[in-house]
């Protein structure tokens, strides 16, 4: 039996989608879904207004992610705004 030379796959990494978390300062951006580990934080996220489809102005992300939904202003937790899957608005 003749052993086959393992021939070098290119290894494709799906890069990462923008999250809420990197999101700067003065832009707006539009909430495209959650993360997939978002799964018990889903629900929290949901009361909170962040729902897909909506857009939303970043205001800060040192101490916490400050974003303005509507008329309102909510401080989220890095790890919360890591959740949140945002495109350019």
């Amino acid at each position: 039996m003749k052993h086959k030379p393992h021939s070098p796959r290119p290894i494709h990494h799906q890069p990462a989608k923008p999250t809420l978390a990197g999101a700067r300062p003065g832009h707006e951006v539009a909430i495209v879904g959650f993360a997939g580990g978002a799964g018990d934080l889903h629900e929290r996220l949901l009361a909170y207004g962040l729902i897909p489809g909506r857009t939303l102005r970043v205001l800060a992300q040192k101490p916490l992610t400050v974003v303005q939904v509507e008329h309102t202003e909510l401080a989220l937790e890095r790890e919360l705004a890591a959740c949140v899957e945002v495109a350019a608005g």
